[in-house]
C-alpha cells in the first residue's frame, strides 16, 4: 500500500497509508492527511491517481510545495520522491517498497512505476516546532 512517510523533527515518525482517486493535504480538519503546522494552508495540496501514475497538485499554497527541492505546481511521483509541504517534509513510498524500506526516508534517484494511492479516512499530524 503507497504511503507518505513524515518525520517530525526526529520526535516521531508518522505514515499514512493512500487510498482512494483523490487524496486532499493541508491544515484544514477537512482534509484527507491534516497535517498541523502554521507554515501548512488549510487547502495546501491534492494527491490524484491516474491511469500512468501518481500525480502531486499545490492547491495554491502561501508557503508553496517542493518534489526533491525543487518547487512545484505539478508532478509526477515516484517511490521514495521527497515532498515539502510549507516547511514539513513527508516521503512519498509505492506500495511495492517491503515494510523495512517505509522507515527508511532517504530520497533516492530510483524510477520505479508508482502503485495504487490510498488513504484511510483523516490523518492528522502535529509537528512540534522548536
Amino acid at each position: 500500500m503507497a504511503r507518505l512517510i513524515f518525520d517530525c523533527d526526529g520526535v516521531d515518525v508518522i505514515a499514512h497509508e493512500l487510498i482512494g482517486d483523490v487524496i486532499t493535504i493541508g491544515r484544514a480538519p477537512s482534509n484527507d492527511v491534516v497535517i498541523d503546522d502554521p507554515t501548512v494552508s488549510a487547502q495546501h495540496a491534492s494527491l490524484t491517481k491516474l491511469p500512468s501514475g501518481y500525480r502531486l497538485k499545490d492547491l495554491g499554497s502561501t508557503n508553496g510545495t517542493q518534489i526533491n527541492g525543487v518547487s512545484i505546481t505539478e508532478a509526477d511521483l515516484r517511490d521514495r520522491t521527497e515532498i515539502r509541504f510549507g516547511h514539513v517534509t513527508g516521503v512519498f513510498r509505492e506500495a511495492t517498497a517491503s515494510p523495512t524500506q517505509t522507515t527508511d526516508c532517504e530520497v533516492s534517484g530510483e524510477q520505479n512505476h508508482p502503485a495504487e494511492i490510498q488513504v484511510p479516512g483523516t490523518q492528522s499530524i502535529f509537528c512540534p516546532r522548536a
